[in-house]
């Protein structure tokens, strides 16, 4: 849905996007004018996540492709089902020479940063996203980065105990737990933690059954 959303949302406003811009110009200047025509970066390299492997590559994509680049796509080697999928999808509906997909590990990743990008598009953890900034530092690429965070749930007395825990505990287990998202500690008042460790434990159970890791 969220992939269909971004479609919707670039076909809705590409005409806009695209059409020159009149920009203001010094009085020293006068009496010329000037816009300002958006025009392509060039080619954008796209490093795909596992734990939403179609979303986190297919969205960027849509952005590239809305901008006139071309794009190289490396999908997460952690989900190669997705990766199969993503590749005969983009081989049969454009050419390699416009948007291509280009499967592998890290080994593939790294050969493809010592190249020149005009654009580098990550979505995954800090450790790798210092490798790729650094690569990217080498071509004064610039780099679009969503990472993941810390992500607290501030728990106060004023609350309805079972609503927050039923909360915390559908926001912790979405997507297997691996989500950006996903609360990750909670700083809870010390007059209903013990109350509220019991009410998630619960959900976890009501949620889950007896052995949520299965």
């Amino acid at each position: 849905i969220l992939v269909i959303k971004e479609v919707e949302y670039c076909i809705k406003n590409l005409n806009k996007w695209t059409k020159p811009q009149k920009a203001k110009v010094p009085w020293q200047l006068l009496p010329a004018s000037a816009k300002i025509y958006p025009e392509p970066l060039g080619v954008v390299l796209i490093i795909g996540s596992w734990n939403y492997p179609f979303q986190l590559v297919i969205t960027p994509l849509i952005g590239a492709i809305a901008a006139g680049n071309c794009t190289i796509i490396k999908p997460s080697e952690l989900a190669p089902h997705t990766s199969s999928v993503i590749s005969k999808l983009i081989a049969k509906y454009f050419q390699p020479e416009y948007i291509t997909v280009i499967e592998g590990g890290v080994e593939t990743s790294q050969k493809l940063l010592s190249e020149k990008f005009d654009h580098i598009f990550f979505t995954g953890g800090t450790a790798v996203a210092k490798i790729i900034m650094e690569a990217a530092a080498k071509h004064l690429t610039p780099v679009t980065l969503e990472l993941g965070g810390k992500n607290p749930c501030i728990v106060d007395t004023d609350i309805h105990i079972t609503h927050t825990a039923r909360r915390i505990t559908w926001g912790k287990f979405i997507n297997a737990g691996q989500t950006c998202l996903a609360p990750d500690y909670l700083l809870v008042h010390t007059n209903i933690k013990k109350n509220l460790i019991s009410a998630i434990q619960k959900c976890i159970q009501e949620f889950y059954g007896n052995n949520p890791a299965i």
